[in-house]
């Protein structure tokens, strides 16, 4: 169900009017500016790890309150639970469809004979037990997010960067040699875009780590063509807006995927001690946030990574190993004696 296999954020065109859109609703509803209201958001959000950010959004807008939502197909199957009659869907986008429809569990009961109270401590057990099941430690997502910054032109580094407050850039650089794996038995061979450097006392912070760094990329800070410049009043604004994007896309990222660090408690003050966020672009943390928790979350196929997508080289070097297989299958299958 989750939507956030998409990698697709350097093609900026098709998104200026998504970006817009959800940029006005954060500006329209002054509400949402207070710091306040903004870390309930942040709450919420991180309540659903396996639906897009943009998507919780939508949840939150239809049922605020709403705590574990799925589809009735897969209460079904899953929680052997259905649908109360009556009881309104909630609608969010797919890819490849127009919408899906999901049920909050305060909409569902289940299959056999049940009592209310009983059934009350059977949704706080199964909430419970989701989050148990989908966590994972730091290590699991650090070593799956290291391999899909190499697919992704990124080399990463974990010597001191001197003169970095919190031990760790991002840069644009083409001087590393990245060893790519396509298969595991197919690597090819690219200079690096961009390197990742962070010096971090354990995986947790190194993770978050990368994540901000990675927020400054997919939030488009750097000067690079792969990223669309933006544009802001003056410096001191320029800094702090992004730094609030990115320390917002690493705390995000790791609240959603269960891991502690002392970035989250660093936002956590801000938010306090502040009245209002700063004039971010909200559309693009959603969008950082959802690629950056798909590469730490799985190893990624080499098509959706940037290097294939933006390197010709790279990706002539992939089509060709790609058609050189296909070839042999096609062989292999044609040599195979007819029954």
């Amino acid at each position: 169900m989750s939507e956030v296999n998409q990698l697709d954020l350097f093609d900026v065109k098709e998104r200026e009017k998504e970006i817009a859109s959800i940029d006005r609703l954060f500006q329209d509803i002054k509400q949402y500016r207070k710091c306040s209201e903004f870390k309930k958001k942040l709450d919420f959000y991180s309540a659903f790890p396996y639906i897009g950010v943009y998507n919780a959004e939508l949840v939150a807008q239809q049922r605020p309150g709403a705590r574990f939502v799925l589809t009735a197909k897969k209460w079904a199957e899953k929680y052997q639970r259905k649908i109360k009659p009556n009881a309104r869907p909630l609608i969010i986008l797919v890819p490849f469809y127009p919408v899906e429809f999901l049920f909050d569990i305060s909409d569902t009961k289940p299959m056999g004979k049940y009592q209310k109270s009983q059934d009350d401590q059977v949704i706080e057990d199964i909430i419970e037990r989701y989050k148990i099941e989908s966590s994972r430690n730091a290590w699991y997502y650090l070593d799956r997010i290291r391999e899909n910054l190499t697919k992704n032109g990124i080399h990463f580094t974990g010597h001191y960067v001197v003169g970095s407050e919190k031990h760790a850039e991002i840069r644009a650089d083409r001087s590393e040699k990245l060893y790519v794996p396509v298969y595991k038995d197919f690597i090819v061979d690219s200079n690096n875009y961009f390197t990742i450097s962070v010096n971090a006392e354990s995986d947790a912070e190194a993770f978050a780590a990368i994540c901000h760094e990675l927020g400054h990329l997919f939030c488009h800070h750097l000067l690079h063509t792969w990223c669309k410049e933006r544009f802001f009043n003056n410096e001191e604004e320029e800094k702090v807006v992004k730094e609030f994007e990115a320390e917002v896309v690493s705390y995000l990222v790791c609240s959603r995927l269960g891991i502690h660090t002392n970035s989250m408690k660093y936002l956590a003050e801000y938010l306090h001690d502040k009245d209002e966020i700063p004039e971010i672009s909200v559309e693009r943390v959603f969008h950082a946030v959802d690629v950056i928790q798909r590469m730490a979350s799985d190893y990624m196929d080499i098509t959706e990574c940037m290097l294939y997508k933006h390197d010709v080289v790279f990706k002539a070097a992939v089509d060709k190993e790609k058609k050189r297989r296909k070839e042999e299958r096609e062989k292999a299958k044609a040599a195979q004696p007819s029954r």
